[in-house]
């Protein structure tokens, strides 16, 4: 399922294999820190939905369940120096996705429909995929994406002015510039993770398009060849661009032959080659934070909203931040 000689880094910086284009606009970001609080808020009230349907209806792997996968998963956060493993589950469903959620309590679930398609290297791409969120930090900016993109008018709602003025299209559109953005980073995560190239670019190349009653194997030579048409096809005619802005509006995802053009470019790179040799980056332990005990508690209005939406954000965020292609 994975390799035996696979390497591990130990206490590895997620800004050491975050891709240029997640971290400059992640930067761009910092200014949603402000929301913090109220995100954790709503997201208390989806992290328990979510832990109840999953604990109630899907299956949970452990040492006991799925034993095999289970060790193999242990030793792909190992691998990228995560020392609280999220919560695994599969679900019994046809659609092509798996996704990380939670902010406090991580989870992630693949759905049955995406491991019917791979292969167990394949698989192992994706669950380093998703742990590439976690490690990057990607959860908290995710989390803020869904709420604003599903239920902007809602949320916004929820702030006090001046705050919620600031949640206006533009904003919406650098969020979901920064989630596609983000995707590359869980992708070098994916190839860190299992260090099999050729494994992430199948899987990706899978999700673009792929049935199991073809014989031929996918290519992921032609993928790149497609890739190489696709931005030859780009120009900068107004047509192009319009078309572009149009695709791009709901889109969490970049196109999937880029990122197969992108992760195996990246594989080849000196970059990874010396992370692979030892010389990475290092994470360093952040301070404990102290706590004021005059400061404010959580606006009582956010958490009385919060408690209303619950359900229903938790119920659609399984379409949000995952593996797949999802672009309504």
């Amino acid at each position: 399922m994975l390799r035996e000689n696979l390497l591990s880094f130990p206490d590895l910086a997620a800004t050491e294999f975050q891709h240029p284009l997640d971290r400059d606009a992640t930067g761009l970001l910092k200014g949603i820190d402000k929301f913090r609080s109220i995100i954790g808020t709503l997201n208390a009230y989806v992290e328990h939905s979510m832990h109840y349907y999953n604990s109630s209806s899907c299956i949970q792997v452990s040492e006991t369940q799925y034993p095999s996968l289970f060790k193999a998963y242990k030793r792909t956060a190992e691998a990228l120096s995560i020392a609280k493993l999220p919560d695994l589950y599969i679900e019994t469903i046809d659609e092509i996705n798996a996704f990380a959620s939670g902010i406090d309590r991580f989870t992630i679930k693949i759905n049955s429909g995406l491991l019917d398609i791979l292969t167990e290297r394949e698989t192992m791409t994706i669950i380093g995929h998703e742990l590439g969120h976690v490690k990057c930090d990607h959860m908290f900016y995710n989390t803020f994406t869904y709420f604003i993109r599903y239920f902007g008018g809602s949320v916004t709602g929820m702030i006090p002015p001046p705050f919620n003025s600031a949640l206006d299209i533009s904003v919406q559109l650098a969020l979901l510039e920064w989630s596609r953005r983000a995707e590359f980073s869980a992708d070098r995560a994916a190839l860190l993770a299992t260090q099999d190239a050729t494994a992430v670019a199948e899987a990706l190349g899978k999700i673009a398009g792929y049935s199991k009653t073809l014989s031929d194997p996918i290519s992921v030579e032609a993928i790149q060849q497609q890739a190489n048409t696709f931005e030859e096809y780009v120009d900068d005619s107004w047509m192009a661009k319009f078309i572009k802005v149009q695709s791009m509006l709901k889109q969490t995802h970049p196109y999937t032959v880029l990122r197969v053009k992108e992760i195996l470019s990246w594989a080849d790179s000196d970059h990874y080659k010396k992370i692979l040799a030892g010389e990475y980056q290092k994470q360093v332990a952040l301070p404990t934070a102290v706590t004021d005990p005059a400061a404010p508690t959580e606006l009582s209005a956010a958490q009385k909203a919060a408690a209303t939406l619950g359900n229903s954000l938790s119920a659609g965020l399984k379409s949000f931040g995952g593996f797949g292609k999802k672009s309504e």
